[in-house]
């Protein structure tokens, strides 16, 4: 089995803005968690364009995919 993956090194979080466009009441856990900010928002625009957000997390802040 797998060693977890030590999630504290992962600082920014992908979120599909579903919400902006009426497919969710709210934003929703993340999509995917990123260590490299500019990585996060190339990812985020190839699959959501326009409404992908990317967002730092704060310290002690956790978001799950």
């Amino acid at each position: 089995m797998a060693d977890k993956p030590d999630v504290s090194a992962y600082r920014f979080a992908l979120y599909s803005g579903a919400e902006r466009l009426g497919l969710a009441a709210e934003r929703g856990q993340a999509v995917a968690l990123f260590a490299d900010e500019t990585t996060a928002r190339a990812h985020g625009r190839r699959l959501y364009g326009e409404f992908a957000e990317v967002v730092e997390l704060g310290e002690g802040e956790e978001s799950r995919p």
